[in-house]
């Protein structure tokens, strides 16, 4: 059974081979194509020749055959009839005769019988039927329809059949016979054997002859065509080798260009499309870094600047209750566009070094549940100020080797993200670790994206929709940096939304940078498959995840909290029943739930308020401290 299924994987690896070349090059489909061409061609050729030479030799062979036995007959009535009083021994010579004669040389007979025709009245003389070896050969290749056809006197009947040769060997002929009389010995069957072995031999070696010319031709014509081939395309596939190098960056590689023919007009185009190309793209990577370094440079200068405006702006924004109401909302809203052109600045500084490929991963093992957790609560005064409730789901090891500063980032923008555009209703973030990789997933059931929408996503400065006032600013460079990010680390962001529904963000990244990976979650609309009702009521954090955490740290009271509280959400995050379990009383909470949120007004609110600009940059409508210069978005 084994040795039958690895004849079968073998056979099969042979097949796939065989369709893979057949398709890969041109010339074996042409060669193939000639040689199955020709050889169809040939056979044709042959049968057309062979059959009707055949089918003639044959009838003249049998014809040859039929009068060589009408002469025997003839000569043995004509010695029958000389004798003018025959006696039983005469019968017998001429009998004995009639047999030994069908030897001769110059015949193609290979034996003859002479047989008493059984059911008649014994005559005036008994002779004996002679008996040779060939007569006994003759006598067991007789069927018996030519037996009863050879009854009639008046004419031969034959059969083919294999005739046996003196030297033991078979040759194709025929079997005549007939009846004669013998005057006092009553009616004799006469058979004789005739051989075509001389007619099979001249077809045999037409035939050879045929074969080994038409071979002859065969392998010509494959040398020809195959040479021709080589010659038509030599050229495209050094054309496609070109190709392939100006594709991989080799932009200085030509073809050769020999002779005037059509194949060096097509080398010599090709060798202007190719510099073509190049001086475009030379022109165009000029472009670009003079544009990058125009934007570095730009962006560089400008921080110094805009650090001491926004400084004496500050000043101003620490003292406007000194200031008149108008004077006061002035500086207020001097000091967010501060922010935001700073936050600009920040990200065309990090855009630039992405389009000049210098951006660099500093990857070091991080727990993504952290990184999270530490975004959410960032994010507090934001969510109370949307009044979004924030779930955080953890499942299975989301421990990988990253640059956290970086994924810090990319989660600091989904969940800003997901906080305008979550409708006053909740954000749910699942943290999944998988076996090659680790999933953030940032669901909101709110607005949500059109399929077209999806699409423009991660474009530079592209906005879903221009109208809607979003209260923490933006520039429209966080997604495409967060996109930039991820791929820095060999992972994927994808998006996937419905209009009115909701939207998903999925954030992968494998435990190396750039290793192998499979998504432990898939890209869907998570509004369309969760019970969101039973969110509203579900503890701010759910960890699912094993006691023995890879970076060996230990659980905190707002982990503990959560860990009691495991019975809101599955191993997935699908089954969400409310009021099922409640948070533990005195539980550190990672971030404040909507209806507690809502009570954080006042002085508290906007010092926590400050405390997250100060941390992330993002600035809100009621508090705008001074940002740090290190500050990203």
């Amino acid at each position: 059974m084994a040795r039958a299924s690895t004849a079968s994987a073998r056979l099969s690896r042979r097949i796939r081979a065989t369709k893979t070349l057949w398709h890969s090059r041109i010339s074996v489909r042409v060669v193939t194509v000639v040689l199955v061409v020709t050889i169809v061609a040939m056979i044709m050729i042959g049968l057309a020749v062979i059959v009707p030479m055949r089918s003639k030799m044959m009838d003249r062979a049998v014809n040859a055959a039929l009068d060589e036995y009408a002469q025997a007959q003839s000569a043995a009535k004509a010695a029958v009839s000389a004798l003018s009083s025959p006696t039983a021994g005469q019968i017998q010579l001429i009998a004995n005769s009639m047999v030994t004669s069908q030897f001769a040389a110059a015949q193609n007979a290979e034996g003859a019988a002479l047989v008493h025709v059984p059911g008649q009245n014994p005559g005036d003389f008994q002779i004996a039927s002679p008996s040779t070896l060939s007569s006994a050969q003759i006598l067991r290749l007789i069927t018996p329809e030519l037996q009863r056809s050879s009854q009639d006197p008046s004419r031969a009947a034959w059969m083919s059949a294999e005739i046996p040769l003196q030297d033991g060997q078979r040759s194709p002929g025929i079997i005549v016979g007939s009846t004669i009389q013998l005057a006092g010995a009553g009616n004799f069957n006469f058979y004789v054997g005739y051989s075509f072995a001389n007619e099979n031999q001249l077809l045999q070696l037409a035939t050879g002859l045929l074969s080994i010319g038409g071979f002859v031709l065969l392998v010509l014509l494959l040398v020809v065509t195959a040479t021709i081939v080589h010659m038509v395309v030599r050229p495209v596939t050094e054309a496609s080798r070109s190709a392939q190098k100006i594709a991989r960056g080799q932009l200085t590689s030509r073809m050769v260009v020999n002779g005037t023919d059509e194949l060096a007009q097509l080398a010599s185009s090709f060798n202007t499309m190719a510099s073509s190309i190049q001086e475009k793209v030379e022109s165009l990577e000029h472009l670009s870094q003079v544009q990058t370094r125009f934007v570095s440079a730009v962006s560089h200068e400008l921080r110094t600047p805009v650090t001491t405006i926004r400084m004496a702006g500050q000043l101003i924004y620490d003292h406007r209750q000194e200031l008149s109401p108008l004077l006061a909302k002035s500086a207020e809203l001097q000091n967010e566009q501060l922010v935001n052109l700073d936050t600009m600045l920040s990200d065309l500084l990090e855009i630039s070094r992405f389009d000049a490929n210098s951006a660099a991963l500093d990857a070091q093992s991080a727990d993504l549940v952290t990184i999270v957790r530490r975004v959410v609560h960032a994010q507090e005064p934001l969510a109370a100020s949307n009044h979004v409730h924030v779930v955080v789901h953890a499942s299975g090891d989301t421990v990988a080797s990253v640059d956290p500063r970086r994924i810090e980032r990319i989660v600091r923008n989904l969940v800003v993200n997901g906080l305008e555009y979550a409708d006053s209703a909740t954000l749910l973030i699942r943290v999944v670790g998988g076996e090659s990789a680790v999933a953030v997933e940032v669901s909101d059931h709110g607005v949500g994206l059109s399929e077209e929408e999806a699409s423009h996503v991660f474009e530079r400065f592209w906005r879903a929709d221009e109208s809607r006032v979003r209260k923490s600013g933006g520039t429209g460079l966080g997604l495409t940096i967060a996109a930039e990010d991820a791929s820095l680390h060999g992972g994927t962001l994808d998006v996937a939304g419905a209009a009115g529904v909701g939207t998903t963000f999925l954030l992968v990244v494998p435990r190396q940078p750039y290793a192998s990976m499979s998504s432990p979650l898939p890209l869907q609309v998570e509004a369309e498959h969760i019970d969101w009702d039973a969110l509203e009521t579900a503890p701010p954090f759910i960890d699912d995840r094993s006691d023995d955490r890879t970076d060996g740290r230990s659980l905190d009271a707002s982990e503990e909290s959560a860990e009691d509280d495991q019975g809101y959400v599955d191993a997935e995050g699908r089954v969400l029943q409310p009021n099922v379990l409640q948070p533990a009383e005195g539980a550190d909470s990672t971030l404040m739930r909507r209806d507690e949120a809502s009570e954080g007004t006042g002085e508290q609110a906007g010092t926590a308020r400050a405390a997250v600009q100060t941390s992330t940059g993002v600035p809100t409508s009621t508090a705008a401290p001074a940002r740090t210069e290190e500050s990203e978005v």
